[in-house]
C-alpha cells in the first residue's frame, strides 16, 4: 500500500513540534549547588540597574521648600513653569481634532 504524502508531511511536522519538548526533557537544569554558587555571585548595587527598577528620588526638606515659595513670590514666571498646567491654544485644539478625524476615518475605513 502507497503512503500518502499529506501523510507523511503531517507526521513529520507533528514530530518536528514534538522535538522541542523532548529535548527539554533530555536536558538537566542546574544543580542546587550551582544555584547557590551564582546567587552568591549576586551583587546588590546591580539590582538598581534592572528593567523596571525606581530609582528613589530624595524628597524636599522644609528650608528648599521654603525657597521655591520666596522664589514664586518674586518672580511670576516661575508660575508659568509649573508642571501640570496645561493650557491649549487654538491651533492646538486644531491639530487635536484634525488628527481624532483622520483616526475616525481609518477606523471606518478599516
Amino acid at each position: 500500500m502507497m503512503i500518502n504524502a499529506r501523510t507523511v508531511l503531517v507526521g513529520l511536522s507533528l514530530a518536528l513540534l514534538a522535538a522541542p519538548g523532548l529535548a527539554s526533557t533530555v536536558t538537566t537544569g542546574t544543580s542546587a549547588g550551582e544555584r547557590n554558587a551564582l546567587r552568591s555571585l549576586e551583587d546588590p548595587a546591580l539590582q538598581t540597574q534592572r528593567a523596571g527598577a525606581v530609582a528613589l528620588r530624595a524628597e524636599l526638606g522644609a528650608a528648599e521648600r521654603d525657597q521655591l515659595r520666596s522664589a514664586e513670590a518674586t518672580s511670576a514666571e516661575l508660575a508659568d513653569m509649573r508642571a501640570g498646567d496645561v493650557t491649549l491654544t487654538d491651533r492646538d485644539v486644531t491639530l487635536i481634532a484634525i488628527v481624532a478625524a483622520v483616526i475616525l476615518i481609518i477606523v471606518i475605513i478599516a
